[in-house]
């Protein structure tokens, strides 16, 4: 019978640790530090102004109150709504856009622009009467 005693303490310690002693795993991952990558976001506002040396466009929000700056890339997409492909020439001062860049750190990557509205849309037209 001690045989049979001697025979199951062994297979008990060898399945795990003894009593108070806690097993310790390393997580993979857990050492490292991980930064979160680029965040993708989007900005509505009115065009200010667009300077094509410095490759620089300033929208202000649609109140008016704040404006944000976005450094352009001569290969910056611009369409409009519907995605016929504009130029950043049509990216005129009170021009309404959405802006869709990249955000990481404190570094920003336009990927595109749509127009929502140009500037001139609505001007020039004449409303007809109400019958």
């Amino acid at each position: 019978m001690a045989g049979w005693a001697a025979i199951f303490v062994t297979a008990l310690m060898a399945a795990g640790p003894a009593a108070g002693q806690q097993r310790r795993t390393r997580v993979p991952l857990a050492d490292k530090i991980i930064t979160p990558g680029p965040a993708h976001q989007a900005f509505t506002g009115r065009v200010a102004s667009l300077d094509t040396k410095r490759h620089v466009l300033n929208v202000n929000t649609v109140e008016g109150e704040s404006f944000e700056i976005f450094p352009l890339k001569k290969n910056t997409k611009v369409a409009t709504a519907n995605g016929r492909a504009m130029t950043l020439t049509a990216l005129q001062p009170g021009t309404d856009v959405l802006v869709y860049y990249e955000q990481k750190g404190d570094q920003r990557s336009v990927q595109n622009i749509v127009i929502l509205a140009p500037k001139n849309e609505g001007k020039g037209k004449k409303s007809h009467p109400s019958s």
